[in-house]
């Protein structure tokens, strides 16, 4: 998969996720079976462009063909509006924890310490992200990273509940950082005496 495909579908299944709807759901609303959708969220097929317009559209998205030389303003925009391919990535590996939180759910209900984690996912993505947000997100995923592999091996239960709190505290931490980072870097960038200043 090249690339380009790989961050369409990135976006594509992104914005899905960010309205809520199943692959089904906008299936129904572009004439398109679930079975499609979820192979054009993979990028494995070739999607046809009026398609790929179809579904922009039911997304609430626009296609359109920018002059190369236009292409770094376009992307400063679209990133200040917070959709950008590492926001993506973000989602969708936030969304592959959410299931392995359903997983763990079912299969061992008596840990309590799931819902935490579960709540812990369902924050964060309201976050943007930029490239090194994305990389502390996967720093951040570590632990939550190895539950996987306790359940593939069917770890005891008190194994992985230590491991969901571990995971819960990380998600927890981070989004904390993520949080006030934003408000420290507008301080700098418009400090309350140089609005005085150019105030007359």
């Amino acid at each position: 998969m090249s690339a380009g495909i790989d961050e369409i579908a990135s976006a594509i299944r992104a914005a899905r996720q960010a309205k809520a709807l199943t692959q089904k759901e906008l299936g129904l609303r572009v004439g398109l079976p679930q079975s499609h959708i979820s192979k054009i969220e993979k990028g494995a097929v070739d999607l046809q462009l009026s398609s790929l317009v179809e579904i922009a559209r039911a997304l609430d998205l626009e296609l359109k063909l920018v002059p190369r030389k236009a292409l770094a303003a376009v992307e400063g925009a679209v990133r200040a509006h917070g959709t950008t391919v590492e926001t993506s990535r973000a989602l969708n590996l936030l969304n592959d924890q959410a299931q392995l939180a359903e997983r763990i759910k079912i299969s061992f209900p008596e840990i309590s310490q799931t819902e935490a984690f579960h709540n812990a996912i369902r924050n964060i993505p309201k976050l943007q992200f930029d490239a090194p947000q994305l990389k502390a997100l996967d720093e951040a995923l570590r632990p939550a990273k190895r539950l996987k592999s306790l359940i593939d091996a069917q770890g005891n239960a008190a194994k992985l509940a230590k491991q969901l709190s571990e995971a819960t505290s990380s998600l927890r931490h981070f989004r904390n950082i993520q949080m006030h980072t934003p408000l420290v870097e507008t301080g700098r960038q418009l400090p309350s005496y140089r609005l005085e200043d150019n105030d007359e």
